[in-house]
Parts: C-alpha cells; structure tokens; sequence
C-alpha cells in the first residue's frame, strides 16, 4: 500500500510540474487555484495542489476519503489468532483442502436474489444450558457476505411442529427448514465446552449440512485456550463465524434457490420473499431435481437442474420467506420441488 501510495505522490508532482511548466509558458503564474476539470482529467488544479502540496506524504485529502473501495471477497475471511480448527479426520480435511478454491471465492452473482439463508440450530448433544437464545446471541456479532441467518428459535419452532425430537434431528430439521423458511445451508452446534479453570481448552464441536442436497459435511472441532472467563464469548462467536464461512463456501455448490412448500388452487407459496430480494413480477424457473457432481472422494462440487418443469411468477409478497405466484407455464409444483432464484428464461 505505502508503495502505491509514493508511486501515486511521484505521478501527482510530475503532474503538478506539468501545470506550472504551462502556466510559466503561457506567460503568467501558475493556476493551482481552479476547480474546475476540463475534459477527460480526473482532477482539477486545485486537486493536485491538495494532494501533492497539502498532503505530500500521505496522499489523505477528502477525495481519497470518499473513494468507493471494492467490497471484501465472499469466502476471505481469515481464521482467528488463536482458535484451532480440526475439519473431520485426515482424509475428510484432504478432501476439503483438495476441494477448496485456489483464490477467495468471488462475489456471487445476484439478480433478483442470491442472498443464501444459513439456519442455526442446536444439535442432539449440545449441553442443556446451551439454548437457542444464547445461541442467538452468540450468532449476532457474524459478518456475512451474501447470506443472512435463520436463528435459532424459528430452526427450533421447525423441529418442534415436524415433532423431529423422535427421527435423525439433523436429517430432520434439515428437511424440514429447506421447505420452510428455505434454509439453503445448516449449521448445528453439536456440542460446547467450557473449562472451569483459567488458563483452560475451550472447544465447540459444529456440523454444516446442505439441506438441498441432503449433504452433511465432516465434524468440524473448533478449540481454543482460554485465559480467563471473559474471552469464552468471544470464543464461541469465532467458531460459529468459521463455521458460518465455511457454510457460506459450500452454498456455492448449488445455485441460489427457495422451495414450493405451500399449493393450494390456482396459487403456489415459496420459501423467498420481500429479504431474499424477490420482487413483483419476477419470473422464476421450477425444477423437481438434479444431478449431483463428486469428486473421487465423494465431496459434492456442482449440482446441475433438471430441465424445468414449470415458470413461476410472483404475485403478492405475504411476508420475508412467504410468496405468492402463479403458474406462468408449465406443470403445477409439488411441495418440495425447486424454486431457481435466477430470471427464468
């Protein structure tokens, strides 16, 4: 950066020179004074003073203040000092190092939505005390690029109304949350411990599952020494964001799409609304299912749609995750069948 910085400063001063140099052969003093840009110049006089006079060695003035930088890449989130992650045994974290991008994972391309929804649950063994409301507040402090989180009490309303306590609780809720409120991807915190004594090993073990696949991905052990009781929060906020991440990678094996979980008559109800970008009007393609791509491993990379089945077109937004449409072409959906977040063509 501070080389870009003195390479901008020496281009500044040659341009300043330029000024002066024109100013002095035109038989009068130097204009540093103008704010005006004539055409195809990207700074007026008075621009290249500030930068060059007024702020010679930092180059800090209101314009560079105000520049629009380009947004952080999805994926390039960087593991916390500290924090250790375990992804699995040795050949579960090869196959995830043998599948993960070279380069951080650009920003996703989005038309009417690509906003992924990550839902956030307790797992089977997570302790009693860990409930979905310290969940919740464990999970505010995340930064997420193209996703937003279902939290832990509407996961848990899903659970308790598709009575998942008697079935596989993963498998279940997994299930149940990609019908409604279309979870594309699951983060369950199967288990969190906390030392008593400080310095101590705190450690939270996580699942992510795709729940459009019905894929669930190797454990993830997140661990950490604590030196005293106050960095516990903090730890737990740094594995779930890892975790969150890590989520947030894998969406991108299928593209960005809800579910039909509701047809009553003449209109069908999907799992995207107003926060997932949908708007009046849209048109969306619908497809039963697909074909899944693995690697020699058995990691799904890809995920390629059916040819459509039906074309979908909104009709009123009922609420976030609740739309209404109508069948524009094709064969009516069935609940369950996929909602393809991309203009339909």
């Amino acid at each position: 950066m501070f080389k870009e910085k003195s390479r901008f400063a020496k281009l500044m001063i040659c341009l300043l020179g330029l000024v002066l140099l024109s100013g002095c052969a035109a038989g009068g003093g130097p204009d540093i004074m103008s704010e005006d840009k004539k055409e195809g110049e990207a700074y007026s006089n008075a621009d290249v003073r500030r930068m060059t006079i007024e702020h010679p060695g930092t180059l800090s003035g209101d314009y560079f203040l105000k520049r629009s930088y380009p947004e952080k890449p999805a994926g390039d989130a960087k593991q916390k000092p500290g924090i250790t992650w375990a992804h699995g045994n040795s050949q579960s974290r090869q196959a995830s190092a043998q599948s993960a991008p070279a380069e951080p994972v650009g920003t996703r391309q989005s038309v009417s939505t690509g906003i992924y929804k990550i839902g956030l649950t307790a797992g089977p063994d997570a302790k009693d005390d860990f409930t979905p409301r310290r969940l919740h507040h464990a999970a505010a402090g995340l930064t997420l690029e193209q996703s937003r989180v279902i939290g832990p009490e509407q996961i848990a309303d899903v659970a308790s109304a598709a009575n998942c306590a008697t079935r596989d609780m993963l498998e279940c809720v997994g299930q149940q949350a990609a019908l409604y409120p279309g979870v594309q991807m699951l983060v369950a915190v199967d288990s969190l411990s906390l030392p008593e004594d400080f310095p101590g090993r705190a450690a939270m073990g996580l699942r992510v599952m795709d729940t459009g696949l019905g894929y669930v991905y190797p454990p993830m052990e997140m661990t950490r020494t604590l030196e005293a009781r106050d960095q516990a929060e903090e730890f737990v906020q740094q594995a779930l964001q890892r975790a969150f991440d890590f989520a947030e990678q894998k969406a991108d094996v299928m593209p960005a799409h809800c579910r039909v979980f509701s047809v009553k008559q003449d209109r069908i109800y999907i799992s995207g609304g107003a926060a997932s970008r949908v708007q009046p009007g849209d048109e969306f393609s619908v497809v039963s299912s697909g074909q899944v791509v693995d690697t020699p491993a058995g990691l799904p990379v890809a995920w390629v749609p059916d040819a459509p089945k039906a074309r979908l077109r909104v009709e009123k937004m009922v609420r976030d995750d609740v739309t209404s449409c109508s069948l524009a072409d094709g064969q009516t959906p069935q609940p369950g069948d996929y909602v393809l977040m991309s203009p339909a063509e």
